[in-house]
């Protein structure tokens, strides 16, 4: 087993004893989320990959841990890709042809929110997300391909809001900010994975 996995498996294991430990704690006062998730490329990760991802979606669990405070792990997957024809450089070598770039960032991690608001009510929230990326790299010219997978460590600030319906449920909209600096791009060169996301789904609470 590859140290990438490992560390994967370890920090998964740590997330799942601490949700335990606060189910425990305090039954019955929890937030879940799922979120359709549109992603767009910054810095070091635009200049790989420069297209706007709208096929993400994530998962939240939020346990209520003191009043307008939860803790809890969210997961997500957000996929890109991009293609290019011509001349255009891959590291240190120039390429010509038809390329296809491609990023699937998988952020899992453990989280702390603050609430603004009535309980019920509309609330604003801001949080941090912390944790790390599962990465799966490809770089695709004709038949040859180069790709990797990774695991990096990082970290994801949120602010967002939450609209009251109706039994219970609501409806989210948060901006996200991903953020790895312990990447590294396909030719072995250190990277930040950096990437904005912009999440918009439903929100169901348990009191």
């Amino acid at each position: 087993m590859s140290n990438n996995y490992r560390n994967m498996m370890m920090f998964a294991l740590a997330c799942l004893l601490m949700l335990g430990s606060v189910s425990g704690a305090r039954a019955q006062e929890w937030y879940g989320a799922a979120t359709w998730q549109i992603s767009i490329p910054s810095g070091d990760t635009k200049d790989f990959v420069n297209s706007t991802s709208f096929g993400g979606f994530g998962l939240d669990f939020r346990k209520v841990v003191k009043p307008k405070t939860t803790a809890g792990f969210m997961a997500g997957w957000n996929i890109f890709h991009e293609r290019r024809t011509g001349t255009d450089a891959f590291g240190d070598v120039t390429v010509t042809g038809t390329q296809d770039r491609y990023i699937n960032a998988f952020p899992l991690m453990v989280n702390v929110h603050r609430y603004f608001g009535e309980r019920r009510g509309t609330q604003l929230y801001m949080g941090l997300n912390a944790g790390g990326f599962i990465v799966l790299q490809k770089f695709a010219l004709g038949v040859w391909a180069v790709k990797d997978d990774t695991w990096d460590w990082g970290l994801a600030p949120e602010v967002g809001v939450i609209f009251p319906m109706q039994s219970g449920a609501g409806f989210m909209i948060n901006a996200r900010y991903n953020w790895s600096p312990t990447a590294q791009d396909l030719t072995g060169n250190d990277v930040d994975l950096t990437y904005w996301g912009i999440n918009i789904g439903f929100v169901w609470e348990q009191y």
